[in-house]
């Protein structure tokens, strides 16, 4: 019996010295990892997309959908509900309750399987965001270390806060903002004590307590907890009774579909945010699409939603028909850039291609603005007079066109005036072969046209390798109603975090890329397209100025125009591809028919509270008050400098003092000091000859490249053109041919498997947007796609997608 005991004696000091040993490494805790050198995952937040006026536009999240709250913004009854529940010694324990782990070991001995846990608020806050769910010996006794620790650092109210911000509740709501808003349509501050059992009883297990599955089991689970509660003291026998007495009541299950204000232009602002490397460079390891479906952004754009309903409505009104063309709309305010509008199709739900700022469609005679401003920069008189009868041009590099007008139709010898007023084709043909294309291509780049665009002579009419798009068009001719000034369009003003500390702000900028005096007079021709022109339709009553833009084919019909105040392009087309639209309400459209309706439906009600602002002149802007005298001098009407005997078109002009040219004509002659020299032709030559016999010739050379179907390394036109007069030392631009080029073709993806076609995008050379649509039989596979395959596009352009969920 000595012995035994004795053996006994030593086995419990034995015991003692191990458990004594144990809490004193696990206190000291040597040999475990510290909290300061750990980096705590940071909470996924649900970003935010606000209107100009601060409008809730959407919401964007990934796998979880959180937004983190103060603890004094939460019910008390949740607070008591989720500690009676899931931690219920949560104010006695220092991180670790060895009371509750003793217990729950000894139950588990009994009942000889895990029935139950003993891992605090703590503890589970550590495992979701320190340690990982790996169910190992050494993991739960880092955890609890690292609870420990925690507790040292936070108050308990801390803790309970980033828990509940923390904890998952089923449905995809993280934390108890998003559970209250879903599961009641309320504040966390708001909750009822039924309403917050609920709550706490899903943390277990979302699933299983489903309220929205399985009702029973979450009626069962809350009163479980109301019990708890009332066990603890933390409610009243009358109030247990009576939250237990009501029926589980939640809202219905939302569907997640896109914003239902302004959908097109959400989806653009997202597509700015993926691409931004301002905000990126602010968020460490994170991937552009982490940053904002998982980084709590605020997002504050430039959308004004009165404006957006008045151009739907415009839209929605005049072609009304299902089987009616679409229409796609841009506005933005040319004096700061900010797009107010955007409609870009007619129903975001079955079509997500944004025709507004992502399609590239022909632009007709609407691109002729950008020939003209380049003519008008040379000092081409708005008198100049060309003959407009159907012709066939020939070029400096022995390019033929073939032009006519609309219809066949013939005007004559016509001024520039009366040709941009009736938008005759023939003499904007005549004009870029005066004015060369490399100089439109220069000033549509400069005035805000980003699309791809190449110097062929057919640009002047509009016939463009690549195409335009509304938003583009609005941005370009909003420099001619900022007189010149050019301001980038933004959609943004400013993000933050869900802090509210600013993480990106975008400010107006602006350059000046025409003169004032050559956007007065682009304006004052244009003002008269309006009045008296191709785009009566559109009068509005009030200063203003635009252009039609009909493709040949009838495929694409725009009118893009202009106040001081606004300035928005509308495109009318069918976005599956070019389909002639020769029977739509019974009539051919043009851009003066339904385009042209559909800016003034928009632009009548948008600027009714706008006083009428008149365009800038440039006797406005330069008169003196006391110098009214007037001098007469003879220009060259092409150059619109101060003529020489070579001029072969000379006019007389009257200036105000001070304002009349003081250089010589150089495209016809020049001053006594100048030296001319003929211009050699280099059209046809390598691009290394060229630049050598152009030095040689005493000019200085700039090369641009593009691609083409002439040999590679050939010159396919120049500027000055071979021939001409030029002064010695002064630049002749040739245009490079790199060869033909041949666009990738888009794969085929439809019926793939997500990861799939998103890989077989990217490897075609595309980039790719996914969009998500409610469809049991087909989840995860890839429903449609936008453009079919077998269609050929630029490389880096964007596949979209329509995946099934």
């Amino acid at each position: 019996m000595r012995i035994i005991l004795r053996l006994l004696l030593i086995l419990i000091i034995c015991v003692g010295l191990l458990v004594g040993s144990f809490f004193f490494w696990f206190y000291t805790g040597l040999g475990l990892p510290k909290l300061e050198d750990l980096k705590t995952k940071q909470l996924d937040q649900t970003s935010k997309i606000y209107a100009a006026d601060g409008t809730l536009l959407t919401e964007l999240h990934g796998e979880q959908n959180r937004e983190t709250i103060p603890l004094s913004e939460m019910s008390e009854y949740l607070k008591h509900a989720v500690v009676a529940i899931e931690d219920e010694r949560f104010y006695q324990h220092h991180g670790v309750d060895w009371l509750s782990i003793a217990r729950a070991f000894w139950t588990n001995v009994v009942k000889r399987e895990v029935v139950q846990g003993a891992s605090t608020i703590t503890q589970q806050f550590v495992k979701n965001t320190l340690t990982g769910k790996e169910r190992t010996y050494w993991r739960k006794v880092q955890e609890a270390n690292l609870a420990y620790q925690l507790e040292k650092k936070y108050s308990k109210e801390k803790i309970l806060e980033f828990y509940l911000n923390d904890v998952y509740f089923g449905q995809g709501c993280y934390g108890a903002k998003k559970a209250s808003e879903v599961f009641f349509g309320k504040q966390p501050d708001q909750l009822t004590l039924s309403e917050s059992a609920l709550l706490a009883g899903l943390i277990r297990a979302p699933n299983r307590y489903s309220p929205y599955f399985y009702p029973e089991n979450a009626k069962k689970r809350r009163d479980l907890v109301i019990g708890k509660m009332l066990d603890l003291g933390y409610v009243t026998e009358e109030e247990a009774a009576r939250a237990k007495s009501e029926s589980i009541a939640v809202k219905p299950i939302p569907e997640e579909s896109p914003s239902s204000i302004a959908p097109y232009f959400v989806e653009y602002v997202i597509q700015y945010l993926k691409q931004n490397q301002d905000l990126k460079s602010k968020f460490d390891n994170y991937s552009n699409e982490d940053i904002i479906y998982r980084g709590g952004l605020r997002v504050y754009t430039t959308i004004d939603l009165n404006l957006q309903r008045l151009a739907e409505e415009a839209a929605n009104s005049t072609l009304y028909l299902p089987t009616d063309p679409t229409a796609a709309l841009c506005a933005i305010d040319p004096r700061t850039g900010e797009i107010k509008a955007m409609v870009g199709g007619r129903d975001f739900t079955k079509q997500k291609f944004n025709i507004a700022a992502q399609g590239g469609r022909q632009a007709g005679s609407a691109f002729k603005v950008f020939t003209l401003v380049a003519a008008l920069s040379i000092g081409m008189s708005p008198n100049k007079t060309y003959d407009s009868s159907p012709t066939t041009l020939e070029f400096p590099d022995g390019t033929k066109w073939k032009v006519k007008n609309a219809e066949g139709a013939s005007y004559g010898t016509i001024t520039v005036r009366q040709a941009t007023i009736r938008s005759v084709n023939v003499v904007y043909a005549r004009m870029i072969r005066d004015v060369g294309p490399q100089r439109v291509v220069e000033f549509a780049r400069a005035m805000g046209i980003t699309s791809p665009l190449e110097p062929y002579p057919s640009i002047a009419l509009g016939a463009l390798t690549h195409g335009v798009n509304p938003l583009e068009m609005a941005s370009a001719f909003g420099t001619l109603a900022n007189n010149g000034m050019r301001v980038p369009p933004i959609c943004v003003t400013k993000i933050t975090d869900a802090n509210g500390k600013v993480l990106l702000e975008n400010f107006p900028s602006s350059k000046r890329v025409i003169r004032e005096d050559i956007a007065a007079k682009a304006n004052e021709l244009l003002q008269e397209a309006v009045k008296s022109g191709t785009g009566r339709a559109a009068r509005i009553g009030r200063p203003q100025a635009g252009k039609t833009g009909t493709t040949d084919d009838y495929t694409d019909a725009w009118f893009c125009g202009y106040t001081p105040d606004l300035s928005c392009a509308v495109w009318v087309g069918y976005p599956q591809g070019r389909i002639s639209m020769t029977n739509v309400h019974g009539i051919t459209v043009y851009g003066g028919t339904f385009p042209a309706q559909i800016w003034k439906k928009f632009m009548e009600k948008a600027l009714v509270n706008v006083p009428p602002t008149p365009f800038p002149s440039m006797r406005d802007e330069y008169s003196h008050e006391n110098n009214n005298e007037e001098v007469e001098v003879t220009i060259c009407a092409d150059s619109g400098l101060l003529a020489n005997a070579e001029c072969p078109h000379k006019i007389k002009k009257k200036y105000r003092a001070g304002e009349e040219p003081t250089e010589h004509c150089n495209l016809h002659g020049g001053s006594p000091q100048q030296q001319l020299v003929t211009v050699p032709s280099v059209v046809g030559m390598s691009a290394s000859g060229a630049t050598s016999l152009l030095i040689n010739s005493g000019f200085r050379v700039v090369e641009s490249r593009t691609s083409g179907s002439a040999p590679p390394n050939t010159v396919i036109s120049q500027n000055p053109p071979g021939g001409s007069r030029a002064p010695s030392g002064s630049t002749v631009t040739i245009v490079v041919c790199n060869g033909p080029t041949s666009n990738p073709v888009v794969p085929n993806v439809v019926g793939m498997g997500e990861a799939a076609a998103v890989s077989t995008i990217y490897n075609a050379g595309f980039t790719v947007s996914i969009s998500y649509i409610n469809d049991p039989s087909h989840v995860g596979v890839v429903i449609n796609q936008h453009p079919a395959g077998g269609t050929t596009m630029p490389a880096r352009s964007t596949v979209f997608i329509l995946v099934g969920k």
